[in-house]
């Protein structure tokens, strides 16, 4: 064959050699684009499935929350009935052993309804349920409440709480109320149980600043999106926010620092079984801390004391801030809870003046309230503790019943002085009740009553209407307490 002939079969050649080639290159891109689109289509189908499955826990954790409640508020509220009503035709002896049961009862069902809720947070946070708020919020007031709400176990012990602020203290910050009162919450309760005698003092302090500019707004923004289109900015400054909670307690050891914070983990087993509780609270406290961009320090001597520091960089507005809603404005606060710069509670040796049983000179005596509920164990609890204190009630059994009873006292010129709203009803919740009467002015009191207890639902509630809110199982006392607040307030 000549030379040209083989040159003309190679140029002959190479155009279908590449027409070749190329078509399995496009048959190659084909099958990895089906691939791609199939695989892209299965990520839609397992996102779909992760985010049902994520609804699923959150709905499961609610439920169980609302169905583990309803019972415990019906064994800790009769126990207290029972203990009022026991104790008045007793002789001295008998009344001392039926004060001793009683009280053990009320205590496992403290310890009972703190293991649930621990559960239930890790539980949370596990299956990624938490959202972060960034909202405008007074840590002076988070810190006052906290405390306040710790005062019968710190006098219970005879032990001295104390708050104190170092330099200026913003009034306002952007953070997230709820998880803060979670983190201080578990620490200043760990001081409580590990201290037998002595103090416990929580210090605030603000360390660094930073300018920046955030949004101004009232809704929820996740923390690392602070500014958002369509709304107005207001000139902030980043600050460290540290809040140290310092007891004089059993200490810890070096080397079992680093255990604290995994679960289910107690660092001395010589500690008596009653303070161990779940070995959950401090690994929640850390992971509440961690997802908001903070952290936890420790420095702690056996034998000396403990000092727990919560570090959280937060937004503080400058010139005009973001207004904080008005049913936390310091003229609406409830009794006792005005802001303070240091709080301190200095308490009673006697054990008989830490006592919180309810005034036997009928203290709502008088007061007309209405209780919407729809389970009937509950209704007879809350009336039969009302009746007992003086207070005129009447019952409905859902939201659209009371809905009706209240807009017919309107109509003639009537008013409850409080109404006790439980959120989760048939046919009209509580939501839908509360934001009913707000809408066609009915301006009185309102407190929200349920068994809905997980983070986040007390916001719920304040947001759609309601003026506060008191979680099942109800402390007996704190419900005439709050209702003796709103009814002052007339």
């Amino acid at each position: 064959m000549s030379l040209e002939s083989a040159l003309f079969g190679v140029i002959i050649a190479l155009p279908i050699l590449a027409v070749i080639a190329l078509t399995v290159v496009c048959v190659r891109l084909y099958q990895s684009l089906r691939q791609t689109t199939a695989d892209k289509s299965a990520l839609i189908v397992a996102n779909k499935d992760m985010e049902a499955t994520i609804r699923a826990k959150g709905e499961f954790l609610a439920a169980m929350s609302h169905e583990i409640r309803t019972p415990m508020n019906a064994l800790t509220s009769f126990t207290e009935i029972l203990t009022q009503r026991s104790l008045q035709n007793c002789t001295p002896e008998i009344k001392e052993e039926i004060e001793g049961i009683l009280d053990i009862i009320k205590k496992s069902s403290r310890d009972m309804l703190g293991i649930i809720n621990d559960v239930f947070d890790y539980i949370k946070i596990d299956a990624n349920l938490l959202e972060i708020e960034s909202v405008p919020m007074s840590i002076k007031q988070v810190i006052h409440d906290l405390c306040q709400a710790e005062k019968p176990n710190v006098i219970a012990k005879h032990l001295d709480l104390s708050i104190k602020y170092s330099g200026e203290i913003p009034p306002t910050i952007l953070s997230d109320p709820v998880r803060i009162r979670q983190i201080l919450s578990h620490l200043i309760g760990n001081a409580i149980k590990f201290t037998e005698k002595g103090t416990i003092t929580v210090l605030c302090e603000f360390l660094e600043s930073g300018d920046t500019v955030v949004a101004a707004t009232n809704t929820p923004l996740p923390t690392k999106e602070i500014t958002r289109k369509n709304q107005s900015a207001f000139s902030a400054s980043s600050m460290l926010l540290k809040i140290s909670v310092t007891d004089t307690g059993i200490g810890i050891s070096p080397s079992h620092i680093q255990e604290l914070f995994r679960p289910f983990r107690h660092v001395d087993w010589s500690i008596p079984q009653s303070k161990r509780g779940t070995g959950l609270g401090l690994n929640i406290a850390m992971r509440l801390a961690t997802l908001m961009d903070g952290t936890i320090e420790i420095e702690s001597a056996v034998g000396q004391g403990s000092t727990f520091s919560f570090l959280l960089n937060v937004y503080v507005p400058e010139g005009t801030p973001p207004v904080l809603r008005e049913r936390g404005s310091a003229a609406n606060l409830p009794s006792g809870s005005q802001l303070h710069e240091g709080l301190d509670i200095r308490l009673p040796k006697k054990k008989s003046e830490s006592g919180t049983s309810v005034d036997k000179g009928h203290p709502l005596r008088g007061v007309r309230v209405l209780v919407v509920e729809d389970m009937v164990v509950n209704q007879v609890i809350i009336a039969t503790l009302l009746r007992d204190a003086g207070a005129q009630v009447e019952l409905a059994d859902n939201g659209a019943i009371g809905v009706q009873k209240v807009m017919q006292d309107m109509d003639n010129g009537l008013f409850f002085d409080v109404i006790l709203m439980d959120m989760q009803m048939p046919v009209m919740d509580g939501y839908e009740a509360t934001a009913y009467l707000r809408k066609h002015g009915y301006s009185h009191p309102i407190i929200a009553v349920t068994a809905h207890a997980l983070s986040g639902d007390r916001e719920k509630t304040l947001n759609i209407g309601c003026d506060d809110y008191i979680a099942k199982p109800i402390d007996n006392q704190t419900l005439i307490t709050m209702i003796q607040k709103y009814v002052g307030e007339r």
